[in-house]
């Protein structure tokens, strides 16, 4: 498996005439990650997973719900695939600012260790010590995954090396932010989830076991959408969505370095 010079996060979005988030699913996906929380400030969020076996069908619920945690900060308005409703006074989300993206995105890749990822059915980044996950709004790699060296001039200031990173061992990428609007948030992923925690930075993170059932269960050929929500504005999809369960612990990210250069990273959100 070969790393190009960078590897892009993104998908060019649909567009949707409405905050209708169910409607915002592109119609070929055939797999749904659903992520609720209580409201737009808690960061304890209920993972569900539903599948299609068409457009038309309705969707099915994959296994059971599983806790997930948020950023920090809770849910803020990200960019994706959906509209985002005007004049409702929730956050927009922006980067540093611990929030995690809500609204309906693509899932498009994952990431990690060899072991971890081998076999699976989505594009998959094995991690190096020069893979880095850039979030410097001013630089030309913002919100993409790049190969330090094998870029030339690498213009970035600021940015989180992966393979230095425990809960990077597995991840998934969401395409947040498909156009790299600078500032509005970068390098959003689902990822393990270790350790005692009350919060991240903005990604989503899992158990691994939990996590390693969604990442082998994914399939970029049933083009898998993430739709992640405060519990009132989630479509009710058959009422398979309940409220959110309790979790409990605390997380951030340190700056972290390689001999290749300083990753100097506010942690990815």
């Amino acid at each position: 498996m070969r790393i190009a010079a960078f590897i892009s996060l993104l998908f060019l979005p649909m567009s949707t005439p409405a905050a209708d988030f169910e409607k915002a699913v592109p119609r070929g996906c055939r797999q749904l990650v659903v992520v609720t929380a209580a409201d737009w400030g808690v960061s304890v969020a209920t993972v569900r997973r539903f599948e299609r076996a068409a457009p038309e069908a309705a969707w099915v619920p994959v296994g059971k719900a599983v806790p997930a945690l948020l950023g920090e900060h809770g849910l803020a308005w990200g960019l994706g695939l959906h509209a985002v409703p005007g004049g409702d006074g929730a956050p927009r989300k922006r980067e540093g600012d611990r929030c995690s993206p809500a609204g309906v995105f693509r899932l498009t890749a994952a990431f990690g260790v060899w072991e971890k990822i081998a076999g699976l059915k989505l594009p998959a980044v094995p991690l190096s010590p020069t893979l880095e996950a850039v979030d410097d709004p001013a630089s030309r790699y913002y919100n993409r995954l790049a190969d330090r060296a094998a870029i030339a001039l690498p213009d970035w200031h600021s940015a989180e090396c992966m393979g230095a990173v425990r809960d990077y061992a597995l991840g998934l990428v969401v395409a947040h932010n498909p156009h790299a609007v600078p500032g509005a948030g970068s390098c959003i992923f689902l990822h393990l989830w270790r350790g005692a925690r009350t919060g991240t930075a903005g990604c989503t993170v899992l158990r691994e076991r939990e996590l390693t059932a969604l990442a082998r269960w994914l399939d970029a050929a049933r083009e898998p959408v993430l739709m992640q929500l405060p519990q009132a504005l989630a479509p009710r999809l058959q009422g398979k969505l309940a409220a959110s369960p309790t979790a409990r612990g605390a997380v951030d990210f340190a700056v972290l370095k390689t001999h290749h250069g300083a990753c100097r990273g506010r942690g990815t959100g």
